[in-house]
């Protein structure tokens, strides 16, 4: 003459996962946006993507570092503080 609830796990693990979405600040929108910015940039913007002379280029580097800026050189490309600065060719040699 009792009353019984059972819960099922199955239920508990969706409102987890839901929970979960909820409070991560970035979700997967957010980085599909990142891609899709960086690409339209690669894509649209070759001009002003050449590479400066190779002693330009290193004093450029060095100047981000010393401002605490984050210098990534990923495929090729050179970003400062993850925005897409300017292409650079295999036969630059930056030792920096």
């Amino acid at each position: 003459m009792g009353c019984c609830l059972s819960s099922d796990e199955r239920e508990e693990e969706l409102l987890a996962e839901k929970k979960r979405r909820e409070q991560s600040p970035r979700g997967v929108g957010m980085g599909v946006a990142m891609m899709m910015q960086q690409a339209g940039v690669l894509i649209g913007a070759n001009s002003h993507l050449a590479p400066p002379d190779p002693n330009t280029l290193v004093a450029q580097i060095r100047k981000a570092k010393a401002e605490g800026r984050t210098v990534t050189l990923v495929n090729g490309n050179l970003y400062f503080d993850y925005h897409l600065v300017c292409r650079i060719p295999p036969h630059y040699n930056l030792q920096v």
